[in-house]
């Protein structure tokens, strides 16, 4: 069973073992620290088993950032297609990002850490599905009902987004402690201060 939105059923297992492997030192350490050795090595292969699959580690994690990234974006579209009203819309967003956080804090954490230096190699299918887009066209849609202050729909998306990165990353590195479920009442509430009139 494949629970990890980055691995599919077609990968071989030494393919997944490598993935696993290089998104936790990624999410750890950041890309430009792992090294192909190092991802080879704690996945119990050699450097040739990870070039089999890709030809640089560049390859490898522009492969798991659209992998991840896809995964959280369907997550998000998914949980905001069946809120009716912003209120809704805001509280699945929070919901959509802490459940990712809770079953793959690596992945969450990898999309939002590389963000900058991954998005403009990312396929043109992928620029298709903007995380930011599709919280900014919620947050524009509050401002024109009323419901959300009358700002700047970027700066909003960026404390949105920012606050969910940082607890994550403090979640990650235990410097929060507790399941990503156990902080949703305190987020959504954040959040909907963040963004109230």
């Amino acid at each position: 069973m494949l629970t990890a939105p980055y691995l599919s059923a077609d990968d071989p297992p030494s393919k997944r073992e490598i993935l696993r492997t290089a998104l936790r030192l990624f999410a750890d350490k950041g890309i430009d620290a792992v090294t192909v050795r190092e991802i080879a090595e704690e996945a119990g292969y050699t450097n040739p088993a990870l070039f089999k699959y890709f030809a640089t580690k560049d390859a490898l994690a522009l492969h798991l950032f659209e992998r991840c990234y896809g995964q959280l974006y369907d997550r998000l579209r998914t949980a905001t297609a069946g809120a009716t009203t912003f209120d809704e819309r805001l509280a699945a967003i929070a919901e959509a990002c802490i459940e990712q956080i809770e079953s793959d804090a690596d992945a969450f954490l990898f999309v939002q850490d590389s963000l900058r230096i991954m998005w403009p190699r990312v396929s043109a299918a992928t620029r298709r599905t903007s995380i930011l887009s599709l919280i900014r066209r919620t947050l524009v849609d509050g401002m024109a009902d009323g419901v959300v202050r009358e700002t700047s729909a970027d700066l909003l998306v960026a404390a949105i987004t920012g606050t969910l990165q940082q607890f994550a990353r403090l979640l990650h590195f235990g410097q929060m402690k507790g399941s990503a479920r156990a902080w949703l009442p305190g987020i959504q509430d954040l959040i909907t201060r963040l963004v109230a009139p």
